[in-house]
């Protein structure tokens, strides 16, 4: 939304920049420096608006890679487990086989 602010208050200056130049029939050097004016006005919005939705991309990749993550290690956790009951009661079986080939 702040992209959008700083877009309208570019123009509005523009637009009073350029009125206050042609009421004032200032010289033709200054038509030339509207012209850069102008044209350092709209490079400078947009670096702006193209850094800003960088950066939003950026946090949303960042946040998509975080959730993957999470998943991820939740995932790896139940394993762990699973492998560890798993062994659990293969040793237990084996230790009651054990046990009934000593009988």
């Amino acid at each position: 939304m702040t992209e959008t602010k700083y877009i309208i208050f570019g123009l509005i200056s523009l637009v009073t920049a350029a009125i206050l130049l042609r009421v004032l029939d200032e010289p033709e050097i200054l038509l030339d420096k509207e012209i850069e004016i102008t044209i350092a006005l709209g490079v400078g919005l947009l670096i702006l608006i193209l850094d800003r939705r960088a950066a939003r991309r950026i946090h949303e990749i960042i946040h998509e890679q975080h959730l993957l993550i999470n998943k991820m290690h939740k995932t790896i956790e139940e394993q762990n487990e699973l492998i560890k009951n798993i062994q659990e009661i293969s040793s237990s079986h084996e230790g009651h086989l054990g046990n009934k080939d000593f009988d």
